[in-house]
């Protein structure tokens, strides 16, 4: 879907998506009072905002069938299909003039995660880690960032998407054995059935797209506790 809408400064390589990455998210290991600090932007290709669960899940459908990840993100009480997800405006912007050139009913959402509340004593006592798991998890949606694109150019194989999964699958673990049993828990055991979803068969970019969404929808709805 995303090969003939990509121009050469748009498809990006890990070192410079990384680069770009340590610019626009500053990530504070500060924990001042009762909040801890983790700035970063997401801007999110959206095929419509639906009014309830039931509408977003057809319209996720159809999005799929487009090639797009198809993810429903909750947000401030709105259900937002995902086609995809960047790490700067003009990318987000030229992917979605793109769509719209074809006439799809899309818009860009700019969402930025700064201060997040500590709930209670155990979250204060469990900033760093919680630091720690925004972090890796940031770093997990850029892994799955780069592998949707390099199956979109041909520059992945299967193979190769496979181990990226994986890979990603491999450090979710790593988090859950962090985090055996805190506010972490619950998402990450979904995130990884979710990978585990998509080991079998053949691995399409909206698949890789899907995990990366799933993945900053966890760093970006986290609440602290």
């Amino acid at each position: 879907m995303f090969r003939n809408l990509r121009v050469n400064a748009f498809i990006v390589s890990v070192i410079a998506v990384v680069t770009a990455t340590v610019i626009i998210c500053i990530s504070a290991a500060a924990c001042s009072g009762a909040k801890l600090t983790f700035e970063c932007s997401y801007y999110f290709v959206c095929y419509r905002i639906a009014d309830n669960s039931i509408s977003a899940s057809s319209l996720s459908e159809t999005v799929s069938s487009y090639g797009g990840a198809g993810y429903i993100l909750n947000y401030e009480d709105g259900y937002y299909v995902t086609v995809s997800c960047y790490y700067t405006q003009r990318d987000a912007d030229t992917v979605c003039s793109g769509l719209k050139k074809r006439e799809l009913d899309c818009n860009v959402l700019k969402i930025s995660t700064k201060n997040y509340k500590l709930n209670g004593y155990s979250a204060k006592n469990n900033a760093e880690l919680y630091l720690g798991n925004l972090n890796t998890l940031h770093s997990l949606s850029l892994l799955a960032y780069e592998c949707a694109n390099g199956l979109d150019t041909g520059e992945y194989t299967q193979s190769k998407a496979k181990d990226v999964l994986s890979n990603l699958k491999s450090g979710l673990n790593g988090l859950k054995k962090s985090n055996p049993s805190n506010c972490f828990t619950e998402c990450l055991e979904m995130l990884i059935a979710q990978c585990e979803d998509r080991e079998s068969g053949y691995l399409y970019s909206k698949d890789m797209r899907y995990m990366q969404i799933a993945v900053t929808d966890a760093i970006i709805n986290a609440r602290l506790n």
